[in-house]
């Protein structure tokens, strides 16, 4: 009888969070929001993924669960609920239209944004943000290649110093990236590109995050005393054969591949915080 999968368990059973993790819930901007043409927003990646006939029933999120209009109902009932960390992305389309750096910024969006961040406030719901939940501006991918584009790095460093120069009064914690390994496997690739195009995805995301989380350390943390960081998903893998070293070790550095790099990046970063306080 294989025993690793049971103490992995009984080890996720046993297992205590710390005192101060913070528990919530979560959304993001394109399954929540609708009003996807109101407000100065502009068409993104999915709204043009869905409106081309790909999806089978024609579903949308056009409408969706009308959080643009009807947030209020939304933070009403996380009060009712008890919730007190709330996790959302805000649109990318919506507050950049173009996308691009230097193009202009949406002020309705950022009205938007900012009375949704202080209704939550204002009931003791802390708002978590995302500035990249899966979804761009279209005109990145009609104009450009989408994150392959030798742009889209200054173009979502850009986006993100909009975000914390009109949001960092109220938004204290920060993600930039939601999932980058979703975005690197799952992005459609030609038979041709399988090989190449997921690096070189996760290669512009890593990129952009580190750049964006840079100038927020360096021009908005030390007055808005805020954190920013990156969300990740991660899988477990278990060894063949739990006796069989080589087998072990696979399973342990098989985790959230296109991303190890920021895994890797941290323990080198903990043990050298480590060695200092010794």
């Amino acid at each position: 009888m294989r025993l690793y999968p049971l103490v992995a368990l009984l080890h996720l059973v046993l297992a205590k969070f710390p005192t101060n993790f913070e528990f919530g819930v979560s959304t993001a901007a394109y399954q929540i929001e609708g009003g996807w043409l109101e407000g100065g927003k502009s068409l993104s990646t999915w709204d043009n993924l869905v409106h081309s006939g790909a999806v089978v029933d024609g579903s949308t999120g056009d409408v969706a669960d009308d959080s643009f209009h009807k947030y209020h109902e939304d933070i009403a009932l996380m009060k009712e609920y008890g919730i007190k960390n709330y996790r959302m992305s805000v649109s990318w389309s919506r507050i950049v239209p173009r996308g691009n750096k230097g193009t202009p910024v949406n002020m309705l969006a950022i009205e938007h944004y900012r009375r949704q961040f202080q209704a939550l406030i204002s009931v003791g719901i802390t708002p978590y943000v995302t500035l990249y939940h899966n979804v761009m501006p279209a005109n990145l991918y009609i104009n450009g290649t989408g994150y392959t584009d030798p742009d889209f790095v200054e173009d979502f460093v850009y986006y993100g110093d909009v975000c914390f120069k009109y949001f960092g009064d109220l938004v204290k914690y920060w993600f930039t990236f939601n999932e980058p390994w979703c975005q690197a496997v799952f992005e459609s690739c030609t038979p041709e590109e399988v090989n190449t195009k997921p690096y070189l995805i996760t290669h512009a995301i890593l990129l952009a995050h580190a750049k964006t989380a840079d100038v927020y350390k360096k021009q908005y943390q030390p007055t808005q005393k805020g954190k920013i960081g990156i969300v990740l998903n991660t899988e477990v893998y278990y060894p063949k054969n739990p006796r069989n070293w080589p087998d072990v070790l696979l399973s342990l550095i098989h985790i959230s591949e296109p991303t190890r790099p920021l895994y890797i990046s941290y323990a080198v970063f903990c043990l050298k915080k480590k060695k200092k306080k010794k």
